[in-house]
């Protein structure tokens, strides 16, 4: 696994297709980097903004919710003023120290489908923590009775991503999303939760017929 994590750190793992944050988290603030770019580092850095997604969202979301009047507005760490360490966005000492776990989900969510509840399971298929693989071996575990088989579905004529249903259970695949589906994919992930709590199925027609000809 050693070498499994050493090739992910070239990487972002949370979406392996899209560029890793190259600002140095842990010594200047990502606003001062920013005045250190060159013109052509700028220039690549607006773009990933206007196309929906930057790589270095998380450290820009640490360097403002480590501002003291952000802490103020929130009502956080009032007592003391300043908190003892650094905020971060996932903290490894809450993450080492916390024990309340099951060693599997799955039988939570027979008990979720037997309760007549619909469920669905889905996942960015460029997400690296949780890849879409892991979550199809789970899914059928469940050894659930196939309903439909994999098909594609559909936002503004494109193939969106893939979904396949089952008695009891759907598992749905977002295209080009990674762990966090809403930041990369968000039309998609509206689409994706609109239509669950609608009760409805995901659109399967990327075509439309005008006429007798295909549009």
């Amino acid at each position: 696994m050693d070498i499994v994590y050493s090739q992910y750190d070239e990487i972002d793992i949370y979406n392996i297709y899209e560029p890793k944050c190259l600002l140095n988290q842990s010594s200047a603030s990502s606003e001062n980097h920013a005045f250190s770019m060159n013109g052509q580092e700028k220039f690549r850095r607006r773009i990933r903004m206007f196309s929906g997604y930057d790589p270095c969202y998380s450290s820009y979301a640490e360097d403002y919710f480590n501002k003291k009047e952000v802490q103020k507005a929130f009502h956080a760490n009032v007592v003391s003023g300043s908190l003892p360490v650094k905020w971060h966005v996932c903290s490894d000492p809450i993450l080492n120290s916390y024990n309340f776990s099951v060693f599997s989900v799955l039988p939570i969510y027979s008990k979720l489908i037997k309760a007549g509840l619909r469920v669905w399971l889905y996942s960015g298929d460029a997400d690296g923590r949780v890849p879409v693989i892991g979550s199809r071996y789970c899914v059928e575990a469940l050894k659930l009775r196939m309903k439909t088989q994999w098909q594609p579905w559909y936002l503004d004529k494109q193939v969106s991503g893939r979904f396949v249903e089952y008695y009891g259970m759907s598992m749905v695949t977002v295209r080009g999303a990674g762990h966090l589906v809403p930041l990369n994919k968000p039309a998609e992930g509206l689409t994706l939760i609109n239509t669950f709590l609608r009760g409805e199925q995901l659109p399967t027609h990327g075509r439309t017929f005008i006429d007798g000809a295909v549009g």
